[in-house]
């Protein structure tokens, strides 16, 4: 994976829990429908981003992609697969040795 996909990856992922939190910020307090009318279909479309970013990417874990089409907590979980998977490259870069004896 390269680091503009995970740089893009991780964008997606703070606006669509940006934009989720706005929303229901604004269900559970003031519930005004010039903000829901707003912010429902930019959610939708962040939403859709990452989930097309996450499913044609190339380099990235089944798991990270199936996390990327989860409602509600997508975002999330992909911003933490990408940074483990990069943990995890970093990690095998720096020891060959080790990463090949685990397998």
């Amino acid at each position: 994976m390269t680091d503009a996909v995970r740089r893009t990856l991780a964008v997606l992922s703070v606006l669509e829990l940006a934009t989720l939190a706005a929303l229901l910020g604004n269900l559970f307090t003031v519930h005004v429908p010039a903000v829901s009318q707003t912010l429902g279909p930019a959610h939708g479309a962040v939403y859709l981003s990452l989930a097309a970013v996450a499913l044609t990417a190339r380099g990235l874990l089944p798991r990270t992609r199936v996390m990327a089409i989860v409602p509600v907590v997508g975002g999330v979980l992909t911003l933490v697969n990408i940074r483990t998977e990069r943990r995890r490259a970093d990690d095998a870069a720096s020891h060959p040795a080790e990463c090949a004896d685990r397998s």
